[in-house]
């Protein structure tokens, strides 16, 4: 019988959800203040989806509502630098559990 391992799918939910964010945040940086419908237009991403990544991008202080659309408001460069620093951390955390398992 094969177990499932719902905390690797967890994990893999939660890039994606990332992978997202910065999808959206690219095309607004990119492309000017933008509507739900337009973003999933271009996105290929349901609008419910755009709807919640906005909204935490919002919470981030990336984003803000505008009469044309969302709109960027926050230091991306900044932003982006601090989502690398946290990336370069996991990916260390990652590489010492492999060494973890490998003694097994």
């Amino acid at each position: 019988m094969q177990e499932n391992y719902t905390f690797l799918d967890d994990l893999g939910e939660e890039l994606d959800l990332l992978q997202r964010h910065i999808k959206i945040l690219q095309l607004l940086k990119k492309d000017g203040p933008m509507g739900i419908l337009r973003i999933s237009q271009i996105t290929n991403i349901p609008q419910h989806r755009v709807r919640y990544s906005l909204r935490i991008l919002e919470t981030e202080g990336m984003i803000a509502a505008s009469p044309e659309g969302a709109k960027i408001v926050g230091n991306v460069d900044d932003f982006v630098k601090k989502l690398k620093n946290g990336l370069s951390e996991i990916e260390k955390r990652i590489s010492e559990l492999r060494k973890d398992l490998d003694s097994f």
